[in-house]
């Protein structure tokens, strides 16, 4: 897919995508339009990309892109969007939580509109990114990010979104690791680096095998009498995955309501 690349919303999403499609040197690099929404923002990656440029104004932005990413915010998408004029020739990448019924008639006349789903981590090439509807040129736009990951439905997409409301969690999980670590003797930097190091070692396990894998490694970690037997226990004892559950269940319905 060739053409200048637009984008409204410039928050950390918009900018990790961007540095994520400019990562390759070796690639020649697309040329990007940005919003002035968030200033200071958008000057620093215009600052650190020489392919970006920062527009006037959100319909200035359409104006010189074919391809356009969504970023604002789900409760700012109506403001944003509705004043703006699209054209039959623009492909729209919608990056708000937002389903096509809602996004759709506040793009068109666009020709193709696709809900995509990058982790801030694309900026790095990290991650799967889901997408919906299956777009050939779309797939190729997005491959800069991490492998793209067309899906079946809307619905499909919208349940992993809602999985990525784990994310702050995750963090979380590693801080009270390490911060418990740190209270009980260990440098803060050893702390910090071997939590980060394990938990990213103990995922990139979980990459590759059986659909339930998840559980395989769980029951393989909690050797009777170990050491993880007995965390396990007593974290699901206090409920806390049942808390994700809830917790994920009500993103979910968040999101498609």
């Amino acid at each position: 897919m060739r053409g200048t690349i637009g984008f409204i919303g410039t928050g950390r999403i918009a900018g990790a995508v961007i540095e994520g499609l400019l990562r390759d040197a070796a690639v020649p690099a697309p040329a990007i339009v940005v919003s002035p929404r968030n200033a200071a923002r958008a000057a620093a990656v215009a600052a650190a990309f020489p392919a970006v440029s920062v527009a006037p104004d959100n319909q200035t932005v359409l104006d010189r892109s074919r391809i356009v990413f969504l970023c604002v915010r789900p409760q700012a998408a109506e403001a944003v969007l509705d004043p703006l004029a699209f054209r039959p020739d623009h492909t729209v990448i919608s990056l708000i939580p937002l389903p096509c019924a809602v996004i759709g008639p506040r793009v068109a006349p666009a020709g193709t509109l696709v809900r995509a789903l990058p982790l801030p981590t694309c900026a790095r090439g990290l991650g799967t990114v889901p997408y919906w509807p299956a777009e050939d040129a779309v797939r190729e736009l997005l491959s800069p990010l991490g492998p793209p990951l067309p899906v079946s439905s809307e619905h499909e997409l919208a349940v992993l979104w809602a999985a990525t409301a784990l994310i702050a969690p995750f963090y979380t999980l590693m801080d009270t690791a390490a911060g418990w670590a740190a209270e009980n003797g260990v440098a803060p930097g050893t702390a910090t680096g071997y939590v980060a190091a394990m938990f990213h070692a103990l995922a990139a396990a979980g990459l590759e095998g059986a659909d339930d894998r998840f559980r395989l490694l769980a029951a393989e970690g909690a050797t009777p009498g170990g050491l993880n037997e007995q965390a396990l226990g007593m974290i699901a004892a206090g409920g806390a995955y049942r808390q994700v559950r809830d917790a994920l269940d009500a993103i979910l319905k968040r999101i498609t309501a």
